[in-house]
């Protein structure tokens, strides 16, 4: 998979897509006030990940054939998070075809991991993974800096504060990911985080007053 020198970042739309998944996510796993889940959820960033850089995870479960079922995890039973994860499959699947350096900005997702995605038919991804319950994992549970932070400063109401602390943890994430090739993902993500975590919050009060 080739990258050209100019990293196009996502667009609004995808980060509006971000915004709603991170919104269900939130509403159906978090115990969070109101207000707070809203601001949390407008991090330019998916709050939880489906195993992006865990290769062989996604090794196994792809496989071809029917014997890697004898270890593998029970479904999750919750319909409403499995709605959300497969929505989430299906969305970094369509990113990672049309744009997968937007992808990787807004999942931490390593370039092995994007062209492993795309290489299967939507329909093969969701009947093989969409419903297993050790797939996604919450970014807030992280026992590192990042998920206290999320917590914390990431909901504050103070919109400096907040903005800092999601563009920290963001930068922890494209960092993680490696590959001195792309450097400058996370300076690129800097750049681009304010003004579309300014389009999120708009839409996040659209949709509270659509609550209202």
């Amino acid at each position: 998979m080739e990258f050209s020198t100019e990293f196009p970042g996502p667009g609004p739309d995808d980060y509006a897509n971000v915004l709603a998944l991170n919104t269900a996510f939130l509403e159906a796993s978090s115990e969070l006030k109101g207000p707070q889940r809203g601001r949390l959820a407008a991090a330019p960033f998916l709050l939880f990940s489906i195993r992006e850089n865990d290769l062989d995870w996604w090794e196994r479960a792809l496989a071809d054939g029917r014997q890697g079922d004898l270890m593998a995890a029970p479904e999750l039973n919750d319909i409403e998070l499995r709605g959300i994860q497969s929505a989430a499959i299906g969305f970094l699947w369509q990113l990672a075809r049309r744009n997968p350096y937007a992808a990787r900005v807004i999942s931490g997702a390593t370039i092995a991991w994007c062209e492993k995605l795309i290489s299967f038919p939507l329909v093969t991804l969701l009947d093989r993974v969409g419903a297993r319950s050790d797939l996604m994992k919450s970014r807030l549970d992280d026992q590192e800096d990042s998920g206290h932070r999320l917590l914390g400063a990431g909901t504050s109401s103070s919109s400096r504060v907040r903005h800092s602390s999601h563009l920290v943890v963001l930068q922890s994430l494209l960092t993680r990911t490696g590959s001195e090739q792309y450097i400058r993902l996370p300076a690129a993500a800097c750049r681009m985080a304010r003004p579309r975590l300014k389009i999120a919050e708009r839409k996040m009060t659209r949709i509270r007053r659509k609550k209202v």
